[in-house]
Formats: C-alpha cells, sequence, structure tokens
C-alpha cells in the first residue's frame, strides 16, 4: 500500500460524467458542512447510474480534505455480499491505495496492515453474518484466528494442546482443524487489534466469572473427554460466540473511520435499530466521533406498494424510519406533516399551489440527507430505452395439463402444498425441486412405504423426466408455457451453433451461423424468477436441448449418449515420436509478426468501403502480404510430399526472422507455459517439448509447402486467438503494452488458453468439428467467421472501465484483462440433480442423475460456502462476457448491486415482481453504462469515426463522437446510458391470456408510469388512482437532484 501519495483529486474527478461529479460534490459540500453537516448522507441514484463511481469520488474528496489536518485517515466500505465486493472494489481504487478486504468482520485482524503506521487505511468487509455473531461457531477460519490470537495474549500452548484444539474445532474435523492451525502460524496478524481484543478478554464477564476463567475450565474439560456430551457442546457455542463477537468490537474500535460507505444500504437496516449485539457493533463503528457516512442505495426503503401487497404501508413507515436514520427524529416529524398536507391537498382538490409550496419544502429538507438522479428524463419518451416484445401468449398444451394433474395427485398423496404455481413456472417440478416441502415428503413417502393413493398417481404419472430419454438425447417437451417460449426466443437464429455473441462493430462480413446470429441482433437473455426452482430448471432444460440439437447435428462428430465421454481435440500429445499438438501450439501461438500483418481492422481500412467490408476482400489483402512474408522463408523441399509441418512452423520462423530480439527475449517466457498448464483440461506434459521443437524447427528441414499454406495462415493471422488477443491487450493495454512486450505476448497466451478451453467443451465440439477438415482448422474458421477480433476489441474496451482499471499501469492492466477473458472463456460446465421416480412393479424409488448447464446456467443459490461464491462470481464474469452461458436465470432476492448489462439487454419476467419499483431494479441489472444495447446503437450510429479514427481504440473513437453530438441540454447520461436506436431494453413477460397474472401486469404497467408522484407518501394507491384518472399532480414529485 502506498502510504504518502496524496491523491490527484482534479484526476479522479475528472473520470466522472456530469452529473455524477454535481452529485459528489454535493455530497462532499453536505457531510463536511463547516456549520450544519450531515453526518449521514444518501445518495438514492436510480438503478445503474454508477453509485460506485460517485463513492470513489467522494472518497478522494474526503482523503484530500483530511490529509492536512488528520495524522491517518480510515475509510471503510461495506457492501452486502462478496459478489459485489469482487465487482466494485477495483472501481474504488483511489490513487493506488490498494483496499485491504476481508468477507467479514471477524477476519479482519488479518486483512488490516499495520493501521497506525498508514496515512491512509483502505478497509473493506463484507458482513453477511458478521454482525449477527450469535451463538455459533462461524467458520473454521475465525477459530483459527481467535487461538492465534489468544496465543498471543497467553502463549504458544494455546495453539497445540489437545485441549484448545478440540475446544476450538467445533464442527471441523479435528485433523483437519489442527493442520489449519499448524499452516496459519506466523501469518500477520494487526496489532492494535490484537490489543483491543485482549483487553475487551479481560473486562468480559460470563457467569459473573471472567470469560477467559470459563474458557479454561471448559479447555480442560475438552482435553480428556473423546466424546462432547451435548451440553459441554453447547456451553462451547455459546463461549465462541461470544469471542466472535468481542473480536468483531475489537475490530470496529481499532479503526477510527472517517468515512464510511454503506453499499446496497437497504440490506443493513435490521441492523440499525434494536439492541442486539450486531446492533451494538453496527453502532459503534457508525456512531464514532469523526465518522461521516454515505449511504448508497437505488432503493433504499419501499418506494411503492401496491394495495394487495401484504406489506400494506409500511413503505411509508420504512421511509420515516430512513428519514429518522438520517437526519433525526425531529426533521422526520417535519418531513411526514409536509407529506400529510400535501395528501390532503391533492385528495381534497385543493390549491395546487399551496400544495407545490409545501413540496418544494420537503424536498429542500430531504436534500439536506439525500439526493437522487433518474435516468428516464434523458430520453424525450422518458422511457429510458425499453420496449416490452411481444413473445406471444404463454399457452399450455395437452400434456402440460396432465403434468399439473400428476403433480397434483402426488402433492395431496403427501400432504404437501398446492402445486399450481410451480406448475406454471417450472417444468419437471418434482423431478428438479431440491429443499421443497413437498418433495421431502415425497421423499420420506418413498423410503417409508409409498400409500396406495401414492402409488398409483406415480404409477400413471404422466410429465415427468425419464433418465433413459436424456441418456439417449430423446426430445424431451418444455413441460411448461413459459419455457417453451423462451426457448423458441432464444434458441433460434442458430444462437446455439456459436461461441459467443457477434460484435457490435464487426470488422467484415460474418460467415456460417454468425451470419444468421448476428444481423439477427443477438442478445443474452437475463431471467428473475420468484421460485428457486426456475433457475435450476431453464438452465437444465435449455443446455439439454441445445446439447441435443448439437450432437444430432455433429454428423456423428458429437456424443451420441448423453453420458459419453468425449476426447478434448485441442490436446498435447506425442504419438509413435511424434507431437501430435504442433498446430494446435500455433492456432494459440501470439505470433508478433501475424498480429502486425493480419490486423482486420486495419485491412478493413485498407479495402476500403464501411464497416462490415466484405470477408473475401480482407482473406485477398492478406493473403497478398502472407505470400510476401514466405517469400523471404526457406522454400524447404520443393520435390518433396507436402509437409504439413509447415503450418505451425512458419509463425514462429517469421518471429525468429524478423523481430529476434523480441522472440528471444520471449523463449524463456515461453518455456515457463508448460509449468502452468493444467492437466485437468486436456493439457499434456509434452507441451514442454512441443514448444521447444517449435522454438528449435529448421525450414530448411521441412518438405514441401502444401497448397493451402497461405489460406492456412491467413486464417490464423486474422483470427487464431492467441493473435487476436495480443493485438486486443496491445490495443487497450497503452503504449508500453506493444505486440512486442514479453508481458503483453504472454497475457495473451493465457487468453487464448482459455478459448482452447472453450472450444475443448463437448458440446461446442459437436457444433464446431467437421469431418472434412482438422478440428483446430474448424476452430479457425469458426473464430474467423465470428469476427473474434472485432469480438476481443469490444470485450477489451468494456472491461477496462467495468474492472476499474483506467489509471492501471500498462502491463498491469493487460494482465488483469487477460486474466478476466482467460476466466470468461474457460468457464466450467456444472451440474445439478435431477430426480427420476422410477416405479418397477411394486418397488417405487428415486434415481438420480447428473445433468448439465452450460448454454443456460442459474445464479445464486441457498448455499454460502466460500466454493459456492466462487462458482458465482465465476458465472458472473462469464455472463457480462461474450461467451457462454447466453441464458442466466435467477431469483431476484440479493441481485441489487450487480451488473448483468455488457452483453445483455433483455430481461424476462418468469414472475412478476411485487410492485413496479421491483420491475424497475430487475431491468436496471441489464440498463448500465455502455451496456450491449447502447453499444449496439453507438455501432449502427457512429461506425465512420472508428473507420477514421486516429487511436488505437475504435469504441474509444466512436463514444467520442456521439458524445461530440449530444444535443444541447442533456447530460453525460446521454450516449453512455441511454442513446437511441433499434437496440433497445427489452422486457419479456410471458403471460397465459385471461389469467390473473395478465391483470395482475396491466395494474404493474400502469404504476411503473405514475408511482413517483406519490413516492413517500401514506396510502399511495389513492394518489396513483387519481393520476390514472387524468389529474394532473406533477406538483407533488420530489425532485431530490443536488443543486
Amino acid at each position: 500500500m502506498r502510504v504518502d501519495a496524496r491523491p490527484n483529486v482534479e484526476a479522479e474527478l475528472a473520470r466522472l460524467k456530469d452529473f455524477q461529479r454535481r452529485t459528489v460534490d454535493y455530497v462532499d459540500a453536505r457531510l463536511w458542512d463547516p456549520a450544519d453537516p450531515a453526518r449521514r448522507f444518501l445518495v438514492a441514484d436510480e438503478v445503474g447510474l454508477g453509485k460506485t463511481l460517485v463513492a470513489r469520488g467522494v472518497i478522494a474528496k474526503t482523503i484530500d480534505r483530511l490529509w492536512e489536518t488528520v495524522d491517518r485517515i480510515d475509510v471503510v466500505y461495506i457492501c452486502s455480499n462478496q459478489q459485489i465486493a469482487r465487482q466494485n472494489l477495483n472501481r474504488l481504487n483511489i490513487g493506488g491505495y490498494s483496499v485491504d478486504h476481508a468477507d467479514r468482520l471477524t477476519m479482519l485482524p488479518r486483512t488490516l496492515q499495520n493501521l497506525r503506521q498508514n496515512k491512509v487505511n483502505f478497509v473493506s468487509f463484507t458482513p453477511g453474518t458478521s454482525f449477527a455473531v450469535g451463538d455459533s461457531g462461524g467458520r473454521s477460519g475465525e477459530r483459527v484466528l481467535i487461538q492465534q490470537m489468544l496465543a498471543l495474549k497467553l502463549d504458544s500452548r494455546v495453539l497445540r494442546q489437545v485441549g484448545w484444539l478440540k475446544f476450538f474445532q467445533c464442527s471441523s474435523g479435528y485433523t483437519n482443524y489442527a493442520r489449519e492451525v499448524r499452516e496459519a502460524r506466523g501469518l500477520h496478524i494487526d496489532a492494535t487489534v490484537a490489543a483491543q481484543f485482549s483487553d475487551a478478554i479481560d473486562r468480559e464477564l460470563v457467569d459473573g466469572r471472567p470469560l477467559l476463567e470459563a474458557v479454561h475450565e471448559l479447555v480442560r474439560t475438552f482435553s480428556h473427554r473423546d466424546r462432547i456430551p451435548g451440553e459441554l457442546s453447547k456451553r462451547r457455542y455459546m463461549l465462541m460466540g461470544r469471542l466472535r463477537e468481542l473480536l468483531a468490537h475489537a475490530s470496529v474500535e481499532a479503526l477510527e473511520p472517517d468515512l464510511i460507505v454503506f453499499d446496497e444500504f437497504q440490506r443493513f437496516k435490521d441492523l440499525l435499530g434494536g439492541e442486539s449485539g450486531a446492533s451494538e457493533i453496527m453502532r459503534s463503528l457508525i456512531d464514532a466521533e469523526q465518522a461521516r457516512v454515505l449511504m448508497l442505495s437505488a432503493t433504499p426503503y419501499r418506494m411503492y406498494t401496491l394495495p394487495d401487497e401484504p406489506e400494506g404501508d409500511n413503505h411509508y413507515r420504512d421511509f420515516l424510519d430512513t428519514v429518522t436514520f438520517l437526519a433525526g427524529p425531529a426533521e422526520a416529524s417535519a418531513v411526514a406533516s409536509g407529506l400529510s398536507e400535501m395528501h390532503q391537498i391533492a385528495l381534497q382538490d385543493g390549491d395546487e399551489y399551496a400544495g407545490a409550496r409545501v413540496a418544494r419544502s420537503v424536498e429542500a429538507r430531504l436534500r439536506r440527507v439525500m439526493c437522487r438522479t433518474e435516468r428516464l428524463a434523458a430520453t424525450p419518451e422518458r422511457d429510458g430505452m425499453l420496449t416490452e416484445v411481444d413473445d406471444g401468449p404463454a399457452l399450455p398444451t395437452a400434456p402440460d395439463i396432465k403434468a399439473l394433474r400428476t403433480s397434483s395427485r402426488v402433492a395431496r398423496a403427501v400432504g404437501g402444498q398446492d402445486m399450481f404455481e410451480y406448475w406454471r413456472s417450472a417444468p419437471y417440478a418434482l423431478n428438479l425441486m431440491d429443499a421443497y416441502h413437498v418433495k421431502e415428503r415425497l421423499r420420506t413417502a418413498i423410503e417409508t412405504a409409498p400409500t396406495p393413493e401414492l402409488f398409483d398417481a406415480l404409477d400413471s404419472a404422466s410429465g415427468m423426466l425419464r433418465t433413459s430419454d436424456i441418456r439417449e438425447y430423446a426430445a424431451i417437451d418444455p413441460g411448461n408455457a413459459k419455457l417453451r417460449a423462451l426457448a423458441d426466443d432464444v434458441l433460434r437464429d442458430e444462437a446455439e451453433r456459436i461461441a459467443w455473441v457477434p460484435p457490435s462493430l464487426p470488422y467484415y462480413t460474418p460467415g456460417g451461423s454468425f451470419a444468421v446470429a448476428g444481423p439477427a441482433g443477438l442478445t443474452k437473455r437475463l431471467v428473475f424468477s420468484a421460485w428457486t426452482v426456475v433457475p435450476k430448471a431453464i438452465a437444465v432444460t435449455l443446455s439439454y436441448e441445445v446439447e441435443r440439437r448439437s450432437s444430432a447435428g455433429a454428423g456423428g462428430m458429437g456424443r451420441r449418449e448423453y453420458e459419453q465421454i468425449i476426447t478434448q481435440p485441442l490436446r498435447f500429445q506425442e504419438t509413435a515420436g511424434r507431437l501430435t499438438g504442433m498446430p494446435v501450439l500455433a492456432m494459440l501461438y501470439p505470433s508478433l509478426t501475424l498480429a502486425e500483418v493480419g490486423d482486420p481492422l486495419e485491412l478493413a481500412r485498407a479495402v476500403g468501403g464501411m464497416f462490415p467490408v466484405d470477408r473475401g476482400a480482407v482473406r485477398d489483402q492478406l493473403r497478398w502480404r502472407i505470400e510476401g512474408l514466405l517469400a523471404e522463408l526457406p522454400p524447404g523441399d520443393e520435390a518433396g510430399v507436402p509437409d504439413e509441418s509447415w503450418y505451425w512452423a512458419v509463425p514462429f520462423a517469421l518471429d525468429a526472422l524478423r523481430h529476434g530480439e523480441a522472440q528471444d527475449a520471449f523463449r524463456k517466457t515461453m518455456k515457463g507455459w508448460a509449468s502452468r498448464a493444467s492437466d485437468d483440461e486436456g493439457a499434456s506434459k509434452t507441451l514442454a517439448a512441443h514448444v521447444e521443437h517449435a522454438l528449435s524447427v529448421d525450414l530448411d528441414s521441412l518438405g514441401r509447402r502444401p497448397d493451402d499454406l497461405v489460406d492456412v495462415l491467413v486464417d490464423m493471422a486474422l483470427a487464431g486467438p492467441g493473435v487476436c488477443a495480443l493485438r486486443a491487450l496491445a490495443r487497450l493495454g497503452g503504449v508500453e503494452a506493444s505486440l512486442s512486450s514479453p508481458e503483453v505476448r504472454d497475457d495473451a497466451w493465457r487468453v487464448a488458453w482459455g478459448m482452447r478451453s472453450l472450444f475443448n467443451r463437448p458440446v461446442i465440439i459437436s457444433f464446431v468439428r467437421s469431418e472434412d477438415e482438422p478440428y483446430w482448422r474448424r476452430v479457425l474458421r469458426h473464430c474467423e467467421e465470428g469476427n473474434l477480433q472485432a469480438v476481443l476489441d469490444e470485450y477489451a474496451h468494456v472491461l477496462v472501465e467495468s474492472e476499474g482499471l483506467q489509471d492501471a499501469a500498462a502491463f498491469e492492466r493487460a494482465s488483469a484483462l487477460a486474466g478476466v477473458m482467460a476466466q470468461a472463456a474457460s468457464v466450467r460446465t456444472v451440474t445439478a440433480a435431477t430426480d427420476e421416480v422410477v416405479v418397477d412393479g411394486s418397488d417405487v424409488r428415486l434415481e438420480r442423475m447428473r445433468v448439465r448447464s452450460h448454454f443456460a446456467m442459474r445464479f445464486g443459490d441457498s448455499r454460502t460456502e466460500t466454493s459456492a461464491v466462487q462458482r458465482e462470481g465465476e458465472v458472473r464474469v462469464a455472463f457480462n462476457s461474450p461467451f457462454w452461458p447466453f441464458v442466466l436465470a435467477s431469483t431476484s432476492v440479493g441481485q441489487e448491486g450487480l451488473d448483468f448489462h455488457t452483453y445483455c439487454h433483455a430481461v424476462v419476467h418468469w414472475n412478476l415482481p411485487g410492485n413496479p419499483v421491483d420491475l424497475e431494479q430487475r431491468e436496471g441489472r441489464v440498463h448500465r453504462y455502455k451496456g450491449h444495447a447502447v453499444r449496439r446503437n453507438i455501432a449502427a450510429r457512429w461506425a465512420e469515426a472508428a473507420w477514421h479514427a486516429s487511436v488505437a481504440d475504435p469504441w474509444y473513437a466512436m463514444f467520442l463522437a456521439a458524445e461530440d453530438r449530444r444535443p444541447a441540454g442533456e447530460s453525460e447520461i446521454y450516449p453512455y446510458w441511454v442513446y437511441p436506436g433499434e437496440s433497445r431494453i427489452e422486457r419479456h413477460v410471458a403471460l397465459a391470456p385471461l389469467s390473473s397474472e395478465m391483470a395482475r401486469y396491466r395494474q404493474l404497467k400502469k404504476s411503473v408510469g405514475l408511482y413517483r408522484v406519490a413516492i413517500g407518501q401514506a396510502r399511495q394507491e389513492d394518489l396513483v388512482a387519481l393520476a390514472a384518472g387524468g389529474r394532473d399532480l406533477s406538483w407533488m414529485q420530489l425532485d431530490l437532484a443536488p443543486r
């Protein structure tokens, strides 16, 4: 961490858009007003407008403001889950200050580094269970840390003696826990927190005696017991909870926060009041004497509730509670009085001018502690580029109705709940459900003794998954009207036969399936459901259908059976003394020479015209260049038979000939590739031999050049994964990150290696492979047809800002870009369990089968283990890339603050949300900065700017051109969040005609356009009804934009 560099505030603020800068300046002025500061302030900007960047600006100004007067500046960033932390921490990195992040409060002592010695401490944690400690043992890492800190207080025997280890092991196995303790020895623990924790232990009493005495007593008891009785175990967990709570307090007390940022503030509101230990920890943090608190949330309180929602008028109390927390009870009372007066004037058709004066008074009070910017004002129609897509009525079929009858009979037989809502939302619910009550009852009934009623229902069951059908790749009906509509929507235009979303700005005309999917405007789908079984059902059934179609159309080149193992074709092996993976190595190799001559962006400009230029013309232009390069090389034995070694030898030979110094510098790097290759991806230990052979090839020893050598080299130069990655990284890496840089070339190899994993997936193999050509040639063809260079250039452009890399050094930026790209391309296929109900004579049993998800995946589940969190992070990275999955299904719960917009501008509302605010929240996941729809419209309008660009990044040129032509009076929301054109934010709602959902949706749509006049009001439905009836209540709308 840099501890002596004052942040360059002007540089930080220069990156903000005008409306963000206004918010930063306003928040800073209110937080630090010398006469009347707002110690707590809420930024409630509409979803997707960059509240994290606003926080970054406020942090920069706070550090600069306190630099001369405060010896140590502590900034604390708190968010609700690790996914938001992973997404936002780089964006908050101010001027080189690293962020010490802990996934929970009790782990801070390990992440904090020398609090007292640093000028600036930037600390982050995701509370999760941090504040709500309770009587539990927590995670093993927490217990190991507490044990280490007790060893510092007492002596090292705490880490070795059996009694201590048994006391702290809790639910862990003794051997594994003891090993974890040994491995943790010597890890840094912040001295400030350790001292605070030691003092807290000395002060703590349990049942009237010192806590440490109670712990010692239990440790002695545990030391000679193999089995721990329930009462002793219960006491152990009670003491462990006390220790964890003391550690949480000590961690908070060791901090001296000057600024605390709560991201997605609404997720912490249950901790703001009450008398629990968790609330005390929260208060001790935010009530620190010098602390200012910045709250971020697009929905800090329930802004609107429909009349039939169970919350009733809770939105009103929620709003006033929020104002009370921010401004105090007196101000909240004054705001409530003003709102009540406005309400009466509206209902009684009173003096609107008087009402408007009251409204402006309420605005002024609220603006002292909160502000809000909205996106919708940036479009003339105030629709924010939103369009509703008609996917047709979701009509159930006769087999669907029979499936409902089956599931209802089974549910009645086991005493479960009504199945209608499950049936309406998910196919094959009884097969795919996990922890649902009815599924558990069914499992129990089958394991004991099925009743005759249950046996009859299962024996005559209709609409159930059969593993025999899956194993044989039989056609399986979607089994649900909504899923049928989704499948019809996404499995068209050959979307299932391409490995990535076509680029928004193709440099040349696409080919193959990309020629169909590209013009069709393919975008990914984000599906929100109210039921946890739905994401699993969507992921499993759509992925199965894609796999079935791919295998059926593969001409025997793909899987013939579901459980068939397919050998990964892009591998490195030695067969009969011959290294068989040399062409694969050449395809992945970031050749400097081929990168220079084969840039399709430059070639398209040379051909002339406008994007996309004719692909054949580009190839002809490149063919001429390649032929010139080949003339510089030895011809080989022209009398011999064609030698396919030329395919892979030429790129290495050209680099050695034309860039000898750069190639010499790169040789050592290349020789290290084998040590990084993982065999679980099919990499062979012979990769090192392949690299050595490539670097030592003698062209004079080769036979005759193949007739298609130039064509193959054109493919490699135009679309080889390594070459394309090298150009993309150099284009975005900055001046220092040139094509010849060994570091950037190594980063390009990492991206290519990730794409090797992509093309080694069996389902991808099925639609790429052909009997006519080697697989590596087909991969090159797919990359060329799909404009891989344009794809990676666009992806790199959006990653620079989404990963917070604008200020990163050139090589650091290239490395970070490569890491994300490689991770996205190589995301693993996941499996989920499905249970077949098998009726065999009088026997009934559940048989489990694992089914794959890849084209569609689910996001979010009930698990909280680190592995699950990491897995979710990988899925999010992949969905926010051009690569698979093309469909992501989730519940709405917990997704606030996460971005899903980079390659998706279509939201599917599987189940309707409860109110219009939640509807906008869902759609706000894909309507964000430089989203997919915006980029498409920018490319359609400003391709000419990319054509004539003097800068390396064509996307920078296009956005700059659009910004230069921004209409007078528009904010900088235009063109980065809103830019009109054919691509729009798509709302998909599959509804059955005459259903109750249809009526609810009509009410929901009506409320979306009107609810803003009623924000903060009690009995909102009365006001919305007046507005719907034609009354002008615009004077009631509270404008909290910063002034």
